[in-house]
């Protein structure tokens, strides 16, 4: 809705990154020239970082894991690149960035991203809990994404001697084979990257980088910096994937999720940023203070990790919902927050459909058009349990029925929920192959042809 605003972030963000790096005699016009570099690039990079967000949030969830790590390794090298540069030759690199990444967004951003984008405002703006948006469904998630970031800001500035010449060269090299790891684990397997995995592991990559300080002082300052920058690519990765699914989920509109998420995620970095600030005379003094500093860390790090972790339901857990499911309203059929047919095909084949009337088919060949579920107003709590007992009764005697085997019993009452092939092998651990072999011979079991019809077999 503000194309202009696609054109201005990358241009603005381009402009005014070398006034960061301009020396005038004059110290106050050299203040003045920084300040205004330093804001209109935060300003740019915010808008840019925002429009991403929103991409992530249209692309199917499988594609968001495969491109955010990618994108993280791509960061890693071009920093590892630009940091062995010298002079404007840096700086000229620098400036042409964001207008890669700008000219990369108008490049995938497609008609049907911009209507699957809409179809996912609409609803997240007139939701029927969308005044409990976009904080309610959070849960700790924000909480544990800014407390992290503090810690590894504080981690980074510890320590910035480190942060020039061959040292800086070799924790770069290590940050993007941390990446490249996460990348690997985001593309193989049988089930998606589990953000609240990365999240376990990478506390503990910062307690040993504090640690080593704690152990040999001034010496194991490289690991710290080592931990801070590989801890602030991998937890950008985790803010960038959970807040897109946030918004892919129903609960913000993708602007709102993205600016939320790193709103969170640059909070972090100020508290760091003022934390040290106040604590840096009382190092300059006082050689045990960074001990002290180190020591502290980790015990909020663990306390924080602890916490944060105790709520399972929905720390950096988002309730499986297909972007057709997030603007599906309690109507059989009807969808709302779309504009207009075309924007109800774009929302049913994803950011990636080459054309509204084009039939939509998973792996197995079977019809996604069959996403739409029939839904049936809420029923009433008393009856809840004894209708669930109903459906699956029904469910185990048409299994019974049909000769269908134990897994494919368990995959065909998923189905019958209209839980998608990536939910199913997530929830089953099993290949999405394989979920979609049995999704196929369940298919031919039933005589059915479609989720849709699938549903109306168990509910007959």
């Amino acid at each position: 809705d503000h194309r202009p605003l696609v054109i201005a972030a990358p241009v603005l963000t381009a402009a005014s990154t070398p006034l960061m790096f301009t020396t005038v005699a004059d110290p106050v016009a050299h203040a003045a020239l920084f300040a205004i570099g330093s804001i209109a690039t935060g300003v740019g990079s915010a808008l840019l970082w925002v429009m991403w967000g929103e991409y992530y949030a249209v692309v199917p969830r499988e594609e968001s894991e495969m491109l955010a790590p990618a994108s993280a390794v791509s960061a890693a090298l071009v920093v590892l690149l630009v940091s062995a540069m010298d002079g404007w030759v840096a700086i000229a690199v620098a400036t042409v960035l964001p207008l890669l990444s700008g000219l990369c967004f108008r490049l995938v951003w497609t008609p049907e991203a911009h209507r699957v984008e809409r179809a996912l405002a609409k609803h997240g703006r007139t939701g029927h809990d969308a005044i409990h948006r976009p904080l309610a469904g959070l849960g700790r998630t924000g909480f544990g994404i800014l407390t992290v970031f503090a810690i590894v800001s504080i981690a980074g500035m510890g320590q910035t001697h480190w942060l020039e010449g061959a040292p800086l060269q070799a924790i770069l090299l290590f940050s993007t084979l941390m990446m490249a790891v996460v990348a690997l684990m985001a593309v193989s397997g049988p089930r998606r990257m589990s953000l609240f995995f990365l999240y376990r592991w990478m506390c503990p990559t910062l307690v040993i980088g504090f640690a080593a300080v704690i152990l040999f002082d001034s010496g194991g300052g490289i690991a710290t910096v080592a931990a801070s920058l590989g801890g602030r690519f991998t937890f950008c990765l985790i803010a960038q994937i959970y807040f897109a699914n946030y918004a892919a989920a129903g609960r913000a509109t993708p602007a709102q999720a993205s600016s939320l998420g790193w709103l969170f995620v640059h909070a972090g970095d100020l508290l760091g940023v003022v934390a040290w600030i106040s604590l840096e005379p009382w190092v300059a003094a006082d050689p045990a203070a960074i001990l002290w500093i180190s020591t502290v860390s980790i015990v909020v790090l663990v306390v924080v990790t602890m916490i944060v972790m105790g709520d399972t339901a929905t720390f950096l857990r988002v309730p499986e919902r297909d972007a057709i499911e997030a603007v599906t309203s309690g109507k059989t059929g009807t969808i709302v927050g779309t504009d207009s047919e075309a924007g109800t095909d774009a929302v049913r084949t994803g950011a990636n459909a080459r054309c509204s009337n084009d039939t939509p088919l998973y792996p197995d060949g079977t019809d996604r058009r069959s996403e739409v579920v029939a839904t049936e107003p809420a029923p009433n709590p008393a009856n809840e349990s004894a209708i669930e007992a109903n459906l699956e009764a029904r469910i185990a005697a048409l299994a019974a029925e049909h000769r269908l085997t134990p897994r494919e019993t368990e995959v065909f009452a998923l189905l019958s929920q209209g839980r998608s092939i990536p939910y199913i092998r997530d929830e089953l651990i099993i290949s999405r192959e394989t979920a979609a072999t049995h999704a196929k011979h369940i298919y031919a079991k039933l005589g059915v042809h479609s989720r849709q019809e699938l549903i109306d077999l168990v509910q007959r």
